[in-house]
Formats: C-alpha cells, sequence, structure tokens
C-alpha cells in the first residue's frame, strides 16, 4: 500500500515538473503579439464604442427628455423648491397618511367627547415631556380607522395634536375649523 501511495506521489510530483517546466513567452513577446493589427479578415461590427452623443441628459440634476417630470424627487434640493421643503422637514413630521374624510371623522369624534382643551404649544416633530397630559383616540375613531388606533390625542383651542404617546413626539396634526 505504501509503494502505491509513493508510486502515485511520485507521478504526480513528474507531473507537475513537466507542467512548470514548459516556456513561458517574455513579457516583450506578449505586448507586440497584443500589438499586432488583425490579419484574419474585417472586424467585428459594433465591436468599437461608438463616439458618444453629445447629449445632456440632465441640466442642473434635472431630466432634460422629453416627457420627464420638472420636479421629481430626483431632482437635488439646490434645484428644487419643492424637495429642498422636503429635505428640511424632520421625518416624524411628514405626513400621516390620513384622507380628508379620516381627519373629519378623527375632529368630529373628539369634537363629540368630554376630552378636555389644553394649553399647549407643539409642533409637527415636537416631543413632548411625558408629563404632558394626553388623552386616548375615542373606540369609535379605533374602529373606524385602524392607523389613528397607535395615536394619543392631545385636544387645543385651534387643533388636534396626534402624537405617539411612548415617545411622546408629535406625529400630526388636525385644525379645528
Amino acid at each position: 500500500m505504501i509503494t502505491r501511495l509513493s508510486l502515485s506521489t511520485a507521478a504526480l510530483l513528474a507531473g507537475l515538473g513537466l507542467a512548470t517546466a514548459q516556456p513561458v513567452p517574455a513579457a516583450e513577446q506578449v505586448a507586440q503579439e497584443q500589438a499586432k493589427p488583425a490579419q484574419n479578415g474585417t472586424e467585428e461590427p459594433g465591436s468599437h464604442p461608438a463616439a458618444p452623443a453629445d447629449i445632456n441628459v440632465f441640466v442642473d440634476g434635472k431630466l432634460a427628455v422629453p416627457g420627464a417630470p420638472g420636479d421629481s424627487q430626483t431632482v437635488p434640493s439646490k434645484s428644487s423648491e419643492r424637495n429642498a421643503r422636503l429635505d428640511a422637514t424632520p421625518i416624524m413630521a411628514l405626513p400621516l397618511g390620513l384622507s380628508d374624510e379620516q381627519k373629519r371623522r378623527i375632529l368630529d369624534s373628539v369634537g363629540k367627547s368630554n376630552i378636555p382643551v389644553e394649553q399647549v404649544s407643539a409642533q409637527l416633530a415636537d416631543m413632548l415631556p411625558q408629563t404632558t397630559k394626553v388623552a386616548q383616540m375615542p373606540d369609535d375613531v379605533k374602529k373606524d380607522i385602524p392607523l389613528a388606533a397607535d395615536f394619543a390625542i392631545i385636544r387645543t383651542k385651534d387643533k388636534i395634536l396626534l402624537l405617539r404617546a411612548p415617545n411622546m413626539v408629535v406625529t400630526g396634526e388636525i385644525a379645528v375649523q
């Protein structure tokens, strides 16, 4: 068994020795072969990149092609007043996605409830102290608008503030009309 193993090992090493003994062309010879022009017929069409067309697809960061929107999300803030406003808005102050009908529903339900009016001055994305008095969203609103179930509310004289009670961040407001 040892003899077979040593014979196999010797054969393997001999094969490797022959493979490494092959002459390797010099770097100069390889460079010369690569520099030779093609001699076997014509070149494939399209094998060389075409010269770039002088078309400005973007102008000041805006798409300048026919049919492109004038003021999309991808336009840089320095070129879009709308995107500059969005960039300056804290994430917690972005719209909640409540429809006008849902806002009216919340406003009507809170107006009919006995939730007291508080003297709180807060803006969207403000973090209120943990000691701030909040009320729970009325049960009928929680049932009808599942998105509103997670909100606590503060009723002021001119608006209803929607906030996330665990962190006390104002995430929405509905103006009282």
